[in-house]
């Protein structure tokens, strides 16, 4: 699934663990501090909807390399990571 901003691949695990990823490629910015600065927002964003996922799932959060690094930022992050897992009917 995915949204102009990220990209989210899931599927079911073994047992009741869930493991969530994240990437942000060097097609999405050459500097490490901007990719890096993505990935803690991603993190972040995760974090404060971990309690909301259901269980026994392995989800990936990737960077979508063709939208604008300056446009970005932590809230529009958080929105779209919880459209895509109500999108996907993760959410309990």
């Amino acid at each position: 699934m995915s949204n102009e901003v990220l990209v989210m691949k899931y599927e079911e695990a073994k047992g009741e663990d869930l493991k969530i990823g994240f990437s942000v490629g060097l097609k999405f910015s050459k500097k490490a501090s901007r990719r890096n600065k993505v990935k803690r927002w991603l993190r972040e964003a995760a974090r404060s909807t971990i309690g909301k996922i259901r269980a026994g799932r392995k989800i990936i959060f990737l960077a979508n390399s063709k939208f604008p690094y300056e446009q970005m930022n932590y809230s529009l992050v958080k929105e779209k990571i919880e459209n895509l897992l109500r999108k996907a009917k993760l959410f309990k």
